[in-house]
């Protein structure tokens, strides 16, 4: 999704889960400032879509260690005091609640990103240098809307991360954090991207 800047008027946190509550638009929570988060086009949607069932595949393996959720999740990060909307969100075990809310998360394992070319320096920059100071947090998955290309950065060590891609439909993608291979075939199914992909040059 594509966030956008709302008015400079500071909110409580209290005053944002009674706004959301009523409003047809989803907005995320930075440290008062409200960021209104603009549909998502059909692309983006199919995408995402199509992530969570490749997610929800992969981890049935492991006999329900894992859970995976949908872009309703919001993540609390409190070092930043923010709420926030990812497209998929996996967490290990049982998803433990922010004060009691049964839609805001605190301890994500696994964040995906489905990023367009207005998203994507925001998603893999900003958004990234906050859920990483989420203790739980051990992989952040960046999947482009505009060609057959994922990312994915894995936690190592506490402030070591691999970065792995796979680029082209005929690829597929490692997730260490859980375990699992991603074909990004299944991610891409059905896709067609508005532009022709740009050949990558050798």
């Amino acid at each position: 999704m594509v966030a956008v800047a709302s008015k400079e008027k500071l909110y409580t946190i209290e005053e944002y889960f009674e706004l959301e509550e009523r409003s047809a638009v989803k907005h995320e929570f930075h440290n008062g400032k409200l960021i209104s988060m603009a549909g998502g086009t059909y692309l983006h949607n199919e995408i995402a879509t199509n992530m969570l069932f490749a997610l929800k595949m992969a981890i049935k393996q492991h006999q329900n260690k894992f859970k995976v959720y949908n872009s309703d999740m919001r993540i609390q990060i409190p070092e930043f005091q923010s709420f926030v909307y990812p497209d998929a969100v996996v967490v290990c075990e049982k998803p433990e609640f922010w004060e009691g809310r049964r839609d805001v998360i605190v301890n994500p394992l696994l964040v995906v990103e489905v990023a367009s070319t207005s998203t994507q320096e925001y998603d893999r920059n900003l958004k990234f240098y906050k859920y990483r100071t989420l203790p739980s947090f051990m992989e952040y998955v960046l999947v482009s809307q505009d060609s057959h290309y994922i990312t994915s950065m894995f936690r190592e060590e506490e402030d070591l991360w691999r970065a792995s891609d796979a680029r082209g439909i005929e690829k597929s993608i490692q997730l260490y954090s859980i375990g699992c291979q991603l074909d990004l075939a299944t991610v891409y199914e059905d896709v067609e991207f508005e532009q022709p992909e740009t050949p990558d040059k050798k």
